[in-house]
């Protein structure tokens, strides 16, 4: 009976003199989330002040009833932007396929603010919005085109694989790279053969996010070209290709993770330790005699990596080590001697 009274003294407290009063009455009744309050609410879509509309279009999405959807549909023209993009995300949040159509048109609003928040409503949307984006991957406009990849990667269906693989050949590298990101949130093994072609032949920058993907959906198919990669002649490829390989956890990658260890770059050799840390015991012999390598930076980063995997084994070995000749070498090992003390 309580709850009844808070609901029928806050619907009368929309109609207050008092735009304050108004608000925190639309703010409360979004946070007891009761249907009761849908039809108080959207009679308050009229309210004279814009900062009670951007209240009212938020308790509507909190409650999240297919009642308010037209009548948010119809708030997505209101005058203030806050009220429009406030009545977007609300309706994302009813997950019902009504509020698609609307929310599709938005993609190709003037308003870089209107694309951007019907991108996020959209994502929220789920499952049923995913069909109907298919074809909005042949977008004349690259913007939309990118937007949508978006939001598929945040849907994370798998119908979409297909449509996504496609689009790893669009002529705008950023709607590619969007393809890619998007698959590897879907994690779906079909995307794997397509990812290696584009990570050998694509633009750098989507070779980039190739190495990032194919390390979410782990699969082992992808260790051959992740292991060309470790050559390639952009860093950012190298560094996502040994992450990638650390993640697939594959032991045909140890060696040449190891002989990562000899690029020019810090983050790759950084990334190839992480890798082989996260491959395990399996490296560790393997990292032993890395040792005695002839590149110091092979000997640094192997003793620095055996102390990260606290491999107790290797203590005689790191003892040994720090009578090397290169004093980065005796560092690296009396850390990881440390490292396997505590």
């Amino acid at each position: 009976m309580k709850k009844n009274n808070d609901i029928n003294g806050l619907t009368e407290s929309l109609k207050s003199e008092a735009w304050e009063t108004r608000l925190r009455a639309a703010e409360h009744l979004g946070k007891i989330k009761d249907k009761k309050a849908i039809e108080p609410l959207i009679a308050a879509l009229q309210d004279r002040d814009e900062y009670v509309r951007e209240g009212v279009v938020w308790a509507l999405g909190e409650i999240a009833d297919k009642k308010a959807i037209e009548p948010l549909v119809k708030a997505l023209e209101d005058q203030d932007q806050y009220v429009r993009e406030g009545a977007a995300i609300a309706l994302g949040k009813t997950k019902n396929k009504k509020a698609v159509e609307p929310l599709l048109q938005l993609l190709r609003s003037d308003s870089e603010s209107m694309r951007r928040t019907a991108e996020i409503a959209l994502g929220t949307l789920g499952a049923c919005v995913a069909e109907p984006l298919f074809s909005m991957l042949e977008d004349p406009d690259w913007d939309v085109r990118w937007r949508v990849t978006h939001i598929l990667g945040e849907i994370k269906d798998t119908k979409a694989v297909d449509a996504l693989v496609r689009a790893l050949k669009d002529e705008n590298k950023y709607v590619a790279e969007g393809a890619v990101s998007a698959l590897g949130e879907i994690k779906d093994a079909r995307a794997v053969e397509p990812l290696i072609e584009t990570l050998r032949d694509g633009n750098k920058f989507v070779r980039e996010e190739v190495t990032n993907a194919l390390g979410q959906i782990k699969d082992e198919r992808a260790v051959e070209a992740l292991v060309e990669a470790l050559d390639d002649k952009d860093w950012g490829v190298r560094w996502g290709a040994a992450n990638a390989l650390g993640e697939i956890g594959n032991k045909a990658a140890i060696e040449p993770l190891i002989g990562a260890f000899s690029d020019e770059v810090r983050y790759v050799r950084e990334s190839a330790a992480a890798a082989l840390v996260a491959i395990g015991k399996a490296a560790a012999g393997h990292l032993i005699r890395a040792l005695t390598h002839e590149d110091r930076n092979v000997r640094r980063w192997a003793a620095w990596t055996l102390g990260q995997m606290k491999y107790q084994k290797a203590a005689e070995h790191l003892t040994v080590a720090l009578q090397d000749e290169d004093g980065g070498v005796q560092f690296a090992a009396e850390v990881a001697l440390a490292e396997l003390e505590g």
